[in-house]
């Protein structure tokens, strides 16, 4: 999106704010009690009347807490290849007992749950960069109408990728009753487990990927307000 013929300049909040950062600061507005986050990045980018000490030890829990984090993203990648491995075998079982279009069938709503899911995720954080980079802008501001219309139609992109989900939920119906002539109970829970897993660890990497890296600008912001010179 950052280029050339963009029409926003490099220095727009919309460019300089990360999707992870974004989220956080919606979030954070609507319910400044949330206890979940690794803290305000407002707070982090700035000097502010802490004493060394407490700064030092906040940056060894955003260490910690990063480390965690990094540990279940592993784990959930594992998991995930692991999902795969239990998705090609049921695919290899689709493509040995059903009919050819029946196979194309299943293998293509396989890709269209991986897909929407992605996009979903995509959109939502791209709604949320452009909703952050609006706060604060007067009404007059040469970037706030760009942003107003690139905000309307990330909205109007997410209502329609939500529609596409929509109806590719009411196409798992038909793919169900496909594997329901062929399978035994074993074998459809195997295949119920990895579509369900499919969707569920996309967005948990997602969001582990996130809270890393808000986790990392605000160690890092945190790390200038230490070694900056007043």
């Amino acid at each position: 999106e950052k280029n050339d013929v963009s029409p926003l300049p490099a220095s727009s909040a919309y460019f300089t704010t990360s999707e992870s950062k974004a989220k956080f600061l919606a979030q954070y507005s609507e319910d400044m009690s949330q206890s979940d986050q690794l803290g305000s990045m407002d707070l982090l980018q700035k000097k502010t009347s802490m004493g060394i000490s407490f700064q030092e030890e906040l940056m060894s829990r955003l260490d910690r807490k990063l480390e965690v984090l990094r540990g279940e993203h592993c784990l959930i990648t594992e998991e995930s290849g692991l999902n795969d491995q239990l998705g090609e075998t049921v695919a290899n079982q689709v493509t040995r007992l059903a009919r050819p279009h029946e196979a194309a069938k299943y293998r293509l709503h396989v890709e269209e749950v991986g897909k929407i899911t992605s996009l979903l995720l995509g959109l939502s954080g791209r709604l949320a960069r452009a909703e952050n980079a609006l706060v604060g802008l007067p009404p007059n501001d040469a970037e706030r109408k760009i942003l107003e219309g690139k905000r309307d139609k990330l909205r109007e992109q997410l209502e329609e990728a939500k529609k596409l989900k929509e109806n590719i939920d009411k196409r798992s119906v038909s793919v169900s009753n496909i594997l329901y002539k062929y399978f035994n109970e074993e074998e459809y829970t195997d295949y119920d487990h990895f579509i369900n897993m499919k969707a569920k660890l996309i967005m948990d990497s997602r969001e582990i990927a996130d809270k890393i890296k808000l986790g990392e600008e605000q160690l890092s912001a945190l790390k200038e307000t230490l070694f900056t010179p007043d």
